[in-house]
């Protein structure tokens, strides 16, 4: 009982807050013109906006972030823009809560001017701006106000008399009917004042008497708020819901994965040969026992942090979230494709990637000083040594770690998982050096160089090459080029494993592998096989790989699906499952064969979205679920396909917000706002076919990543369908 009361308060006061949040107009918009002289007129946008909220620059550096600020024109032949419009106003340069990524805002006030060159002054200047507001705690949908300025006589343009500067504010904008605020705009020509009335059986209790605006551009109504929906009400209560998260056991996960890299860096022929001369170097410099201990720690201790160092300076340098901001930006996916391709050239032989050789004297001079200073510059020596084996290893391992990043930072500004990742790759190269320096005696037991030094850097070569393409996979993706789709990417990972099983069994002629193969090579021969075949397998079957989960594209984003025509089923849907991509759709067939719904909020840029749909989507007794019990519906939040790709301007009405919808992802992102009060994704929703029960709390991923949790959830919601439909009379839980 108490636990029900304190989801009941929750739930009503989170309602009440985002009611109150939603309801209002945080950004008020006022247009002026100002004459710059030569046909020329600067087109002035200002936006008040309240305190506490912000809206976004038009130059933002990742997609990944809010929606940017933008302007679509109306295109006509009596104008054309003059150069990039100029921000200004209260410009803030700051590291956002919301969205975890350093963002350029404006704050209290926002000032875009515009210049155009205009050829016929008497015609109007029209068109829409799109953008977001956002506070510490939320953000509300992207909106669209429209603009027209009207420009008269200009100077210097022709005979026309000079134009004094229009400074006026536009007349409030009211959508007939709801009186929806638009903000401070003026209507579009042809927009009269008076509608006619819309008549429709299918318009939702609370919308009759609906007028429609007298607009060429209006195509229709959306009711994004069903008000049969209460998401603070559910008929099932499915265990607790935690706020906690993972990044503990990812640290550790990411410690041990640098940590072995560093042991990997340790066998190449750059590093390798050194082990003796060093451990020599302390025995005979040392006068005892203790003082060759000691310069052991200090020489292992300088190594870690060196590498601890460079991973903290690169990231601190580029702020908390830069590097794992840039993992979705298609510049950074290629420079890091070419990179990891030189990098794989360079193991194979071809080049040697080193560091100018006067830094390598300068430190082996400083080394010569002796005492702390000199072990540490030892410490130095080696790792510029070294680079040309470890370079590589270390910038993907820096990469990865970034990539991760979901900005944990020490003091505020350090990021963690970055300096985690160098800390266990220093420590996993350094810590057999101390060791050994420690105890001079292991050295008989180490292998002697040879050949098999060479074979470690073929075989890095090739798993280097493989990293590359799940860079350039990530870029296509983004871009939706089209040219690395799963089917692509796969057959390229499939011939890199095999020939990488080749070549350890010496069928491959290559340095490295000559001679009969030993029981090293065979295994990884063996291996290597085995994993081409689980890729091939993967690839004709058209199946998601746990193991690659996070590297190769989504079964989805196939040519297989690409090719198939019509309709809102089949491949194309996440772990070959039927979906629809419109609620109303999947309601309708939810109906039909009288199953529940599930409501999938997704996005194409949701990082955490993949993330369930290839780990725990296919689980035994998710997949079942989901595919047997449930209809599934995806709504993509951030898809820009223009509702009516023909006109930009073609839109449909609001009547909850006022809002003129032009994009498929803005009607859903506006239908899981104004329903459910949550603009995150991805989120889940359970719901009964009559189109307005909830079976149970809705869920995001936080909660969802858990594997038992995610099944209790989806059986949960199953079982209170399932009462339902036999004549149960539940009660349901949460505020009224």
């Amino acid at each position: 009982m108490r636990n029900s009361t304190r989801i009941s308060l929750f739930a009503f006061f989170s309602l009440l807050f985002s009611a109150v949040s939603f309801a209002q107009n945080p950004v008020k918009w006022s247009f002026s013109t100002k004459d710059a002289g030569n046909c020329q007129v600067d087109l002035i946008f200002t936006g008040t906006i309240d305190e506490g909220w912000y809206t976004y620059s038009q130059y933002l550096e990742s997609d990944e972030g809010p929606i940017p600020t933008t302007f679509t024109f109306q295109e006509g032949s009596h104008f054309k823009l003059v150069g990039k419009s100029k921000e200004g106003g209260e410009i803030i340069k700051v590291h956002d809560k919301v969205f975890d990524m350093n963002l350029t805002k404006f704050k209290h006030k926002a000032i875009i001017t515009q210049r155009v060159e205009v050829s016929d002054a008497s015609k109007p200047i029209s068109g829409y701006i799109t953008f977001m507001t956002c506070n510490d705690e939320m953000c509300l949908p992207p909106k669209d106000v429209d603009f027209s300025f009207t420009l008269g006589s200009l100077s210097n343009c022709g005979s026309a008399t000079p134009a004094k500067d229009n400074k006026t504010e536009t007349p409030e904008n009211k959508t007939p009917g709801n009186g929806g605020d638009q903000g401070n705009v003026t209507p579009l020509p042809g927009t009269p004042n008076d509608t006619s009335s819309v008549a429709n059986t299918d318009i939702p209790a609370g919308y009759q008497g609906l007028t429609a605006p007298n607009d060429p551009n209006f195509k229709g109504f959306f009711f994004s708020k069903r008000p049969d929906i209460n998401a603070a009400q559910f008929v099932g209560s499915c265990g607790d819901v935690t706020n906690g998260s993972s990044d503990g056991a990812s640290l550790t996960s990411l410690f041990l994965f640098c940590f072995i890299g560093g042991l990997i860096a340790l066998l190449t022929p750059c590093v390798f040969p050194m082990i003796p001369m060093t451990v020599s170097f302390f025995v005979k410099r040392s006068k005892n026992r203790s003082a060759g201990l000691r310069n052991a720690f200090i020489y292992a201790a300088s190594i870690v942090l060196i590498f601890l160092a460079l991973g903290t300076a690169v990231t601190a340098a580029l702020g908390p979230t830069a590097l794992n901001d840039m993992s979705t930006n298609k510049w950074f996916n290629l420079v890091v494709f070419v990179l990891l391709v030189v990098f794989a050239f360079s193991f194979f032989g071809f080049y040697e990637i080193t560091l100018p050789s006067s830094w390598v004297n300068k430190s082996d001079r400083m080394a010569d000083k002796g005492g702390l200073v000199g072990t540490f510059f030892m410490a130095f020596t080696l790792v510029l040594v070294s680079f040309s084996c470890t370079g590589p290893i270390v910038g993907t391992l820096l990469v990865e770690a970034a990539r991760s990043n979901a900005g944990a930072s020490l003091m505020g500004f350090i990021p963690m998982k970055p300096a985690i990742g160098m800390l266990g790759f220093g420590l996993g190269l350094a810590l057999p050096f101390g060791l050994f320096a420690m105890f001079p005696g292991w050295l008989n037991s180490l292998p002697k160089s040879g050949g098999w030094m060479d074979n470690l850097k073929i075989t890095l070569g090739l798993v280097e090459l493989a990293l590359a393409f799940k860079f350039l996979s990530t870029a296509d993706m983004v871009e939706q080029w089209g040219i690395l789709r799963f089917e692509t990417f796969m057959a390229l990972w499939f011939l890199i494993a095999l020939v990488l099983a080749l070549y350890q069994f010496g069928l491959i002629p290559w340095k490295g592998n000559k001679g009969r193969p030993g029981v090293g090579r065979l295994a990884l021969g063996l291996a290597s096989l085995a994993f081409s075949i689980y890729v091939g397998w993967g690839l004709l079957k058209y199946e998601s790989l746990s193991l690659l989960s996070g590297l190769a594209p989504p079964v989805h984003y196939s040519y297989k699906s690409a090719g198939e025509k019509g309709g809102n089923h089949g491949p194309g849907c996440p772990q070959g499952l039927n979906c629809f991509h419109d609620f109303d759709e999947g309601l309708a067939e939810a109906k039909r064969q009288n199953k529940p719904l599930f409501i999938d909020f997704t996005g194409h840029g949701c990082v955490n979205c993949r993330k369930m749909e290839e780990n725990v989507w296919p689980l035994p007794g998710i997949i079942e679920r989901l595919r047997d019990d449930y209809v599934v519906v995806s709504l993509y939040v951030d898809e820009k396909v223009r509702l009516f790709p023909d006109n930009n301007f073609a839109y449909l009405l609001d009547p909850k917000t006022g809002e003129k919808l032009r994009t498929v992802g803005s009607k859903w992102s506006a239908f899981q706002v104004n329903n459910f009060d949550v603009s995150a994704q991805p989120y889940y929703v359970l719901m009964h076919n009559d189109g307005k029960t909830l079976l149970n709390r809705p869920t995001d991923y936080t909660n969802g990543q858990d594997p038992v949790f995610y099944k209790s959830f989806l059986d949960c919601g199953l079982d209170a369908f399932q009462r339902l439909k036999n004549g149960a009379q539940e009660g349901m839980i949460g505020a009224k």
